[in-house]
């Protein structure tokens, strides 16, 4: 991989799409690609792919229109600046979504369908996730919603100055420590006089100043207990304050619904050296403490796989990768031809309470349309792994943002406008993300408040144009947001300059990535403020990415917070998936590898 004199980068909350500038906005379902105007051009050219190079990213080393790529050597992986960080990233997705009927994929679909890749189930009553291995003229199976977790693997929430909470359940016989520090079981939670919670002993008596009692260890400050009041869910902290949250948010489970009055559905996917890798661990026949980075573990991985009658991997060198990908119906969907498509099998629901939406015990064939997608790998010297994501280009408005031209002046960005755009029916009416319909077990709760029709006029932005936030340093490299930007529209201008005729990846745009500083432990922050006197934040790149079809009631503000504060200091994928290297610990980087069983061997 050529090596390019770049600027290291620290973007954050990744919110991209393409930007539209001084385009007529036109109703969704009239407009054509035509309407549409392409990324800045004028932008400085940061972070490129030469023409030599990306020819050798194609099989046969010519670049073909939606030709099959070939993956990223990540065993060789070595960078020196971000562009090589985000060039790995463009060259996963373009092999991951690469059409192929032929050669070791032997697929008929892309590579993501192909026996190269694993779809993880969703968890069972027990916790258990199961490997379902992909073949021919079979197809995948979807879920219609996403637990966010953080590192002790709880719920999230957002408060209402875009703080994050992980959120404990309310366990029964549940206690808190009263004003003089004894534990004592809280038995119910009232309205006071004033309309505030009241927290009540077992024997009616008021406890005095309650305070939550956290059990979990990674970061307990950033922990809030959760308690009833009736139907009202009340959060409360170990210093006794009462959390208050966005609508929907506390403690809750998101699901989003497109324009086409599509559920957005999700798969998760796992590919073989990672699958291997995770079934010999588990059977302790290979070492655990890390993903695999080296030429030497590889060698061990494949050797065990070997050993045990599992298929060799045809592209070893792209090392252990876990997707996760978001997906909508392809009927009534305008543009559709502009979207990569599967086959797959979603969930049916009971919609005869228009409020409430119960999950049958059936599912249903149909076709879907990739919206985004997370790569996420393993390389050498970062067994934190590379973080990216991709979002198809009509998905969500962006906010304002910067970036830096070609004369090396910064030029600013309005925010994007106008009624044409997948998940949200009018940007200029948009305040703020609002969470329509909260997942409970087997049911869709539509809020209480909101008309039913209501949740089929979406109104999601990506916060942050790029995921920098707009008012500090990103990166000790990038001294502006405008320079972090750049990188990242620098690349997908020169990617999609070079995909040939009507390459329907040309459609889909790198929001971001993100990494750690020298591959070291994730402590949870993005560089720089955190919310610690002394830690800076380690997680560089695009330090506080989010997807808008993924993370879309997660988007932290568009700004961050005065040193130290912890507002709005943890927004990012190394905050939930940090604090450990080890696979086997449920606060280590794969939240889905420890509830996995193992793959069956001879």
């Amino acid at each position: 991989m050529k090596k390019l004199n770049v600027k290291i980068t620290v973007v954050s909350i990744a919110t991209v799409i393409l930007l539209f500038l001084g385009c007529k906005k036109t109703d969704l379902l009239a407009n054509s690609d035509k309407d549409y105007e392409n990324l800045p051009q004028d932008v400085k050219q940061s972070c490129v792919v030469t023409d030599a190079e990306f020819k050798t990213w194609f099989k046969g080393g010519a670049v073909t229109e939606n030709g099959l790529v070939v993956p990223a050597n990540s065993v060789t992986f070595g960078h020196e600046n971000n562009c090589d960080f985000y060039q790995w990233s463009e060259q996963m997705f373009l092999w991951i979504t690469s059409p192929t009927s032929s050669g070791s994929y032997k697929s008929g679909g892309t590579v993501m369908e192909s026996p190269v890749f694993y779809t993880v189930s969703a968890e069972d009553s027990l916790h258990n996730r199961v490997l379902t291995p992909h073949k021919p003229n079979t197809i995948m199976s979807a879920v219609s919603n996403i637990l966010q977790t953080g590192p002790n693997r709880l719920p999230i929430v957002f408060d209402k100055n875009g703080k994050m909470f992980e959120v404990e359940p309310q366990a029964k016989d549940e206690t808190v420590k009263d004003a003089t520090n004894k534990s004592v079981v809280v038995g119910s939670v009232i309205a006071n006089a004033n309309g505030l919670p009241s927290f009540i002993d077992t024997k009616g008596k008021a406890i005095s100043r309650p305070k939550a009692i956290i059990e979990n260890k990674v970061h307990p400050e950033n922990i809030v207990q959760e308690f009833k009041q009736g139907n009202k869910t009340i959060l409360l902290d170990s210093k006794g304050d009462i959390i208050d949250t966005e609508q929907g948010q506390a403690g809750s489970n998101g699901a989003l619904i497109a324009r086409n009055k599509s559920l957005v559905y999700y798969i998760t996917m796992v590919n073989d050296v990672y699958a291997y890798f995770l079934t010999g661990v588990k059977n302790m026949k290979l070492k655990g403490s890390h993903f695999p980075t080296t030429q030497a573990e590889l060698k061990n991985i494949l050797a065990y796989a070997k050993d045990n009658g599992f298929a060799t991997p045809p592209d070893p060198n792209a090392l252990a990768m876990e997707l996760k990908t978001s997906w909508v119906e392809v009927k009534d969907l305008p543009n559709a031809d502009s979207y990569i498509k599967i086959k797959a099998m979603v969930p049916v629901y009971d919609k005869s309470n228009p409020k409430l939406w119960k999950l049958t015990n059936k599912t249903t064939p149909t076709t879907l349309a990739l919206v985004g997608m997370h790569v996420v790998g393993s390389v050498a010297g970062h067994p934190e792994m590379i973080w990216s994501t991709f979002e198809h280009k009509k998905n969500s408005p962006n906010t304002a943002y910067s970036y830096r031209d070609v004369n090396d002046k910064i030029k600013q960005v309005k925010a994007d406008s106008g009624t044409d755009w997948l998940f949200n029916v009018n940007a200029d009416d948009t305040v703020k993300n609002t969470q329509k319909m909260t997942v409970n077990k087997n049911t869709i709760i539509i809020a209480d408040s909101l008309h039913p029709e209501s949740i089929y006029k979406p109104n999601v932005k990506r916060i942050m144009a790029w995921g920098a936030a707009s008012n500090v340093e990103p990166n000790p490299e990038d001294k502006t947001p405008a320079d972090s930007n750049s990188e990242i529209i620098s690349i997908n201008n020169a990617i999609h300059k070079m995909l040939v005729g009507n390459d329907i990846r040309k459609n889909y745009l790198l929001i971001g990535a993100t990494w750690t500083a020298g591959g070291v432990t994730p402590n949870g922050f993005s560089y720089p403020y955190n919310g610690h006197p002394v830690t800076v934040g380690n997680a560089i790149g695009t330090g506080r990415l989010a997807n808008s079809t993924m993370e879309t009631f997660f988007q932290a503000p568009n700004s961050n917070a005065v040193p130290n504060s912890g507002t709005n200091a943890v927004t990012s994928c190394l905050y939930c998936h940090g604090y450990s290297l080890d696979p086997m610990n449920k606060t280590g980087l794969s939240h889905v590898f420890s509830d996995i069983i193992a793959l069956p061997t001879n």
